[in-house]
């Protein structure tokens, strides 16, 4: 009895699974019967922003245009500036000048032709490969010790820095500070047991 007793169990959760299931999914309400009840109003679509219409009361529509006014999930909770149509395509900012950026290493492969290049705004290198734009220069070529770039028909190019010759002198490094001496170690001291 104890041995069939976990395949009784076992058969009696796949029975009641199986009875939950049979009718699954249940079946869409009939249009005849959204009909009796006044019919199902069709959902809002983005085509169709002008929601306060459905609206039955008065009291509704207040209330319903106190949320548009304030929008909840907007953090100076004002709605949204409408969007001109009419303005043209943005002019982008003034490009940024080529002596902020430095070329930190070129990959030239039968396959791959790419560039790395290190902009103090950003924390990582950034992979550059011909056509790329970088602060609106548009990049023309990657050879082997430099980057040629153009923008608005003004071409430049970026060097590779030569690491094998010596750094440029920097400014000079604060001078080290001296350790405080440590005083010396004390040998540990036994207790002794109390005498009695």
């Amino acid at each position: 009895m104890m041995k069939q007793t976990p395949i009784l169990v076992a058969f009696v959760l796949l029975g009641i699974l199986t009875f939950q299931w049979v009718d699954w999914p249940p079946d869409a309400p009939s249009s005849e019967a959204s009909g009796e009840t006044g019919g199902a109003q069709p959902v809002a679509s983005p085509g169709q922003p002008d929601l306060i219409t459905r609206l039955e009361t008065q009291e509704a529509r207040d209330h319903y245009v106190s949320i548009t006014e304030r929008p909840l999930f907007r953090p100076d909770r004002r709605p949204e500036p409408p969007v001109d149509e009419q303005s043209g395509p943005e002019v982008p900012q003034e490009s940024a000048e080529l002596s902020v950026f430095d070329l930190n290493a070129v990959l030239i492969t039968p396959d791959i032709v790419s560039a790395w290049v290190r902009d103090p705004a950003q924390p990582k290198l950034r992979r550059l490969r011909i056509g790329d734009d970088l602060q609106g220069w548009a990049v023309l070529d990657i050879q082997e010790d430099r980057v040629l770039l153009e923008r608005q028909g003004q071409q430049d190019a970026l060097i590779l820095r030569d690491y094998s010759k010596a750094a440029p002198a920097s400014a000079p490094s604060p001078p080290a500070r001296k350790a405080l001496p440590r005083p010396p170690p004390r040998a540990p001291v036994r207790a002794e047991p109390p005498q009695q």
